[in-house]
Parts: C-alpha cells; structure tokens; sequence
C-alpha cells in the first residue's frame, strides 16, 4: 500500500487516480478518504489524490498532537513526496479548514481552493453542537457510534454506509479529538484577502445555517465563485455527487 512518510511516528496513506491537473482531496474528522468515493470519476480529466489523516483511516496516528497548521504542513510533505509542484486544494466541511490553511502558507503550491460546505470559523450554533457531539463521543471512546452517524449522514446508496463506516470507525479517538478540538478554535477570516488563487465554494441549499460562510470569501477574495446545490445538504460531495462534479469541472474547465 502506499504511504508517505511525514516523521518518524507517521505514515500518512494515500491513493492516486487518473492524469493531469491534480486535485487533493481533504475528509472532515472521523471519516477517511473513501468518503470521496463517487470523485472517482473526475480521473478522466484530472489527477485526483486521496488520502487518510494522521489518525484516521489507514494512516498511523503519529506522535504530535493535531493542529490545522500540522495538517497543512502534512499535506505538503505528502505532496513533496508525490513530486506534486502545485495542485487544486478540496476540503469537505472541517478538511476546508486544512485546505485554507495550505493555500495561506503555500500559496506557490496552490493552483486553486475548493471548499464544499466550507467556512474560515465558526461561529454559529448548529456546526458547533456536532463538533462538540463527536468530540464527546471521542472523548469517551465511541469512536464506532460517531463513525456509524457520519457514515449515515454521508451515504447515497445504502452500500456507501457500511464502506464508509467499516473505515471510519478505525479512526483515533484522540486524533479525532484534537482534529475537532482544533478546528473549532481556527480563524482565518482576516487572513483571506491573501488568497489570490480561483476558490470555489460549494453549499447545500438547504444546509441554510452554512451559507453566511460564504460572505467574508466575497468580500476579501472577490474572485471567489459560490454554487448552491439545489436540495442539497451539508453532505454534497458523496449525496449530490453528480452536481458537485460538474460545479469542479465547470470551475476547473479554464484551468485543465
């Protein structure tokens, strides 16, 4: 299996599909890379990179308590690694916030940033009562009834939540923690004037509590581009998979 090396205590394990301008691929806690598993078809246009984080499906769980600033600088060796110059930045919901912090400390590696269900801090009360749920449920070592709601919560077809389950539940429990931990903590409002790359943001339409997250993108970056999935949920990439899809290529199309 592949992995790359970050320090002596981890191995981060990655998967690699298709030809041409690469896409990394960023989970939210207690999932793993296979949450991405209907991205798969982008290959026939790009190359797509998936990958687990540190505690989290088949990567080994290291010895450095989790910060979103470790993540993104995880994800650069992982690209050294990978001989990847410069690559299209995609977090899901909390992997937006490693995504954002990649794209700020390595702007020169970042040819674009996609965020689905994205935001620069929370700072309202439905996304904070789930953190805060699934660190409970970290905290006491529930790691399989946290990872039996997310896969419930990011199925399509029924055999998507065992596939996702039967990975997330091997998740650490206090990787998950510190991930959750950190990310309610993160802020990088102020600091989003510094992004100069195109950025997507992608939202559920109904996912109404999220959409103010979109605004201090439209006033710091003006290039930022926004797309309401109609009907959608918070869990577009693996529910609305079809719609997320075509808004990444459409988006990508001038740059591939």
């Amino acid at each position: 299996m592949p992995y790359a090396k970050i320090d002596e205590s981890l191995s981060l394990y990655y998967y690699t599909k298709g030809q041409g301008l690469p896409i990394v691929f960023i989970h939210p806690f207690v999932m793993g890379h296979n949450v991405f598993m209907h991205q798969e078809s982008l290959a026939e246009n790009y190359r797509l990179i998936f990958y687990d984080l540190a505690g989290h499906g088949q990567s080994t769980n290291g010895d450095t308590s989790l910060t979103i600033e470790l993540l993104a600088n995880h994800l650069k060796i992982l690209l050294d690694h990978l001989e990847v110059e410069k690559a299209v930045i995609c977090g899901y919901s909390h992997g937006g916030l490693i995504a954002q912090e990649f794209a700020l400390q390595y702007p020169e590696r970042t040819s674009a940033l996609i965020l689905a269900g994205g935001y620069s801090e929370l700072n309202n009360f439905t996304p904070k009562f789930f953190i805060k749920s699934v660190m409970y449920m970290a905290k006491f070592r529930q790691i399989p009834l946290a990872a039996k709601l997310q896969a419930k919560l990011n199925k399509y077809f029924p055999e998507d939540e065992q596939k996702i389950y039967e990975y997330a539940k091997h998740t650490d429990a206090e990787r998950a923690y510190e991930f959750c931990k950190t990310g309610l903590r993160y802020k990088s409002t102020y600091s989003l004037y510094r992004l100069k790359m195109p950025i997507l943001l992608v939202y559920g339409d109904l996912e109404k509590p999220m959409h103010h997250y979109r605004l201090p993108f439209e006033k710091a970056a003006p290039q930022t581009q926004v797309v309401f999935v109609e009907k959608g949920t918070h869990q577009v990439p693996p529910q609305f998979f079809m719609e997320f899809n075509a808004a990444v290529n459409g988006f990508l199309k001038p740059y591939n």
